[in-house]
């Protein structure tokens, strides 16, 4: 039959420090930080060209905004100079036409 493997005792270890893990270490780190830069190269472009979208949007919909508030101010506008509007707004600060004797033609 088999007879059981034992590991050798503690006092027959050695111990060594692996002298290959600050090199490792080294590579891990220079890795992250070229991740981290490549991230930063394509995703901060990314985000800034969303962020600029949104604001375009925003931007776009402001104008049509105020394109629609001109439009009703003009339409105000043109309805407070009609001459009806004007009539209406002189009688009521008391202005009337002139009598036919006040006017005088230039000659």
């Amino acid at each position: 039959m088999h007879s059981p493997i034992y590991p050798p005792p503690n006092e027959t270890l050695v111990l060594r420090r692996d002298h290959r893990w600050p090199t490792a270490f080294a590579l891990l780190a220079l890795l992250a930080l070229l991740l981290a830069a490549s991230f930063a190269l394509v995703g901060w472009p990314r985000l800034e060209s969303i962020s600029l979208r949104y604001d375009i949007l925003r931007l776009r919909a402001e104008v049509e905004s105020l394109r629609q508030e001109e439009r009703s101010l003009e339409v105000e506008l043109d309805s407070r100079r009609s001459p009806a509007a004007l009539s209406e707004r002189a009688k009521t600060l008391g202005l009337e036409p002139p009598q036919a004797e006040a006017i005088r033609s230039a000659q």
